[in-house]
């Protein structure tokens, strides 16, 4: 099986991999398509409570002591039981992670915009057991209901980390539309010493 045909199995509609010499993180939120707004069913499942119009993943390695990785998510939400779903969100991470730079909003049918405020962030611990803890960013979207538009980013930032062996998401709770990773790469070499080869490059 081919690369485009293990992305399309993997995601709910054809997933496109992006990939830059150098991506340019956007410091503001996509403009709105009236069409989407107005959009009463889903197009990749019709009966869906909620879709995820774009899952946008700008990943940079360009540096040799961090991994960052830049998430935007979009939804539409269609129904009550979508609403109850999506307008509280879980952001997991293991205590060598940070996660940065959270931003939410709710757009309403008739276009009005609510805000998430920085203070109704909250950290909380969800798993803890054998030595392993996972965190969670939390918050409460305001203002949710069918007809609406929810989207949210965050910065997820592993010091010393690097792409090598990282396993790519294509998948979400919900039915995904699109999914684009943009992928700005480390240009030098990286040197790694192997116990039998002193002075092995990789």
């Amino acid at each position: 099986m081919n690369l485009f045909s293990r992305l399309a199995s993997a995601a709910s509609v054809l997933c496109l991999v992006l990939i830059f010499p150098a991506a340019i993180v956007a410091d503001d939120w996509k403009p709105i398509n009236p069409n989407d707004l107005a959009l009463k069913t889903a197009v990749v499942e019709s009966d869906a409570d909620a879709e995820a119009l774009f899952w946008e993943v700008r990943v940079d390695d360009s540096q040799p002591n961090e991994l960052s990785l830049d998430h935007y998510v979009r939804v539409k939400i269609f129904s009550e039981r979508g609403k109850d779903s999506q307008s509280k969100i879980d952001i997991p991470y293991y205590s060598s992670t940070k996660i940065r730079d959270i931003a939410a909003r709710v757009i309403k049918p008739d276009g009005s915009i609510v805000e998430l405020k920085k203070d109704d962030v909250f950290e909380r611990t969800i798993v803890k057991a054998n030595g392993v803890k996972v965190k969670a960013k939390s918050f409460a979207l305001p203002g949710v209901e069918p007809g609406a538009i929810v989207e949210y980013r965050w910065r997820e930032v592993y010091p010393n980390g690097n792409l090598d062996h990282m396993r790519l998401q294509f998948q979400r709770d919900i039915p995904v539309r699109v999914v684009n990773y943009y992928l700005k790469p480390f240009m030098g070499l990286r040197y790694q010493n192997f116990p039998n080869e002193p002075g092995s490059v990789c």
